[in-house]
Order: structure tokens, then sequence, then C-alpha cells
């Protein structure tokens, strides 16, 4: 009986209960969360949403394949060459390591950044260091020069740490 990590899509802002639903029958159900600081104008709270909004990961054999639309909510598998998608148990660790950890992420557009362009990093060790692009490896990771105590420290850094700095800086 192999087990396969598979994601399902679910209704819009169900994936808890989803979660909940798919335990309760006894199917290994995964929602990686975030936590996140929200101000209101009357008082700030820590919100713990999903990390990717729709999806809901589930470790299944062949068998058990129909039995996860008994949960209110499932939607359909995410697809890939018109079969389910199998997801390594290796990018399961990685989410649950993100949300273990309690790093900073978020699904949204890159920015595109270019060499010369100023940036502050927004999370992780070299939070609040500013520094300057000098080289884009690849789509999504840049190398930045951080000036600090009279020396130049390059290092490669992902894009959604990053933020670019306005122009009259």
């Amino acid at each position: 009986m192999q087990l396969n990590w598979k994601a399902l899509y679910v209704a819009s802002r169900s994936e808890k209960k989803v979660t909940a639903r798919l335990l309760e029958l006894g199917i290994e159900a995964y929602l990686p969360l975030k936590k996140e600081k929200k101000q209101w104008s009357d008082r700030k709270k820590i919100v713990v949403s999903p990390l990717i909004n729709g999806y809901v990961f589930v470790n299944i054999t062949l068998q058990q394949r129909e039995f996860v639309f008994k949960a209110q909510g499932v939607l359909q598998y995410v697809r890939s060459n018109g079969k389910d998608a199998i997801i390594r148990e290796q990018e399961i660790n990685i989410l649950k390591s993100i949300e273990l950890k309690g790093y900073h992420a978020e699904a949204k557009p890159l920015e595109n950044y270019k060499p010369g362009d100023r940036t502050t990093i927004k999370h992780g060790p070299f939070k609040g260091m500013t520094g300057i692009v000098e080289r884009v490896s690849g789509k999504d990771i840049y190398t930045i020069a951080l000036e600090s105590l009279g020396y130049s420290l390059k290092i490669n850094l992902p894009n959604e740490v990053l933020t670019k700095l306005s122009k009259l800086l």
C-alpha cells in the first residue's frame, strides 16, 4: 500500500474546515499555515491563515482517492499531464519547515529587480539591512552587496525577502 501526497483544490476560505473533515475521516491531511500580525483601526491581532490559498495536501493510497470527496468542500485534485499531481515528500517537508520555523512566506507576483536597484531585506538574519542588487541569478535569486562596517558582504537572496527602496534614498 503505497502512500502519495496529493494536492486538493478546496472551496474558497474553507481550507481549515476541509482539513478537519479529512482528518475526521481518517485521511492524513496537511494544511500549511502562516501567522501574520494584522492591524485594524482599533486593535492588532495575530491571524493564522493558509500559506497557499485554496489547497490542502493529503497522503493517500490509490484506494482512498475517491474517499476524500466525502469531506465537504473538496473540489478536485490538482492535475498535471492528465493525472493527479504527486507532491514529493521533500516538498511537503519544506512546507512543514517553513511553517515550523515561522519563516514569513506568501504567494505573490514576483517583482523584477535589476542590477543597481537599492533594496532592503524583509526577513531572515539580514532583516533590515539595505543593499544594492549586483547580479540576477536565475528567475528570482539576486546577489546583494550589503555595505556594513566598511566592507561588502555579497549574498544570494530570493526575491520574496527583498523590497525595492524608493529612488529618493
